[in-house]
């Protein structure tokens, strides 16, 4: 492990927060509702516990194999990480509004959301990350989906069950998820 404990703590808080914050904007929207199933568990605020846990330990897990991949940048600030969550979180708000709007168009515009969040905060290491996350992450929530702990609302359920946006939107968190790891590694 490159990442020391206090980074470990803050990346996993870091991204539950973040996890939670996105997940209510679903859950308030009707994007996105949990099923009797989910509620065998403690909810933390309006996700089941686990889920908080999974978004903090991916965001871990993904800064910890930027580190791995080769050199972390030296130029990279904490303002860019602060915007990178934002750009995470604010893309995750844009999923929760656009659910009602075509799929199509709501694909292409998150593309383009993580288009630009990669452009601007990521480096060509960090698209291993987007990457990999993008496909671990909505074929995690297919499976979970297929457990009956939660649904999509109609027209947001076009890829196996969950929105398709989910691939652009994994993306963009791998990129940022990335960012924090260079971050952190700079304060080591």
């Amino acid at each position: 492990m490159q990442l020391r404990i206090p980074s470990i703590a803050l990346l996993f808080a870091i991204g539950g927060i973040a996890g939670l914050i996105g997940d209510h904007g679903h859950v308030v929207t009707g994007t996105l509702v949990y099923l009797p199933a989910s509620h065998r568990v403690p909810f933390v605020w309006t996700s089941p516990i686990w889920f908080p846990a999974l978004v903090g330990g991916a965001t871990v897990l993904l800064a910890e194999l930027r580190l791995h991949l080769g050199a972390a940048r030296t130029a990279v600030t904490a303002r860019q990480g602060l915007g990178g969550v934002a750009a995470v979180v604010g893309t995750y708000a844009v999923t929760a509004l656009a659910h009602t709007a075509p799929v199509f168009v709501s694909t292409v515009l998150i593309c383009t959301i993580a288009t630009i969040t990669w452009s601007v905060l990521g480096d060509r290491l960090a698209v291993v990350g987007g990457v990999a996350v993008a496909i671990v992450g909505p074929a995690a929530e297919v499976g979970i989906e297929a457990l009956d702990v939660f649904r999509y609302t109609q027209g947001s359920d076009g890829l196996f069950g969950v929105a398709p946006w989910l691939v652009p939107l994994y993306f963009a968190f791998g990129v940022v998820a990335a960012l924090l790891g260079e971050i952190a590694a700079k304060r080591n």
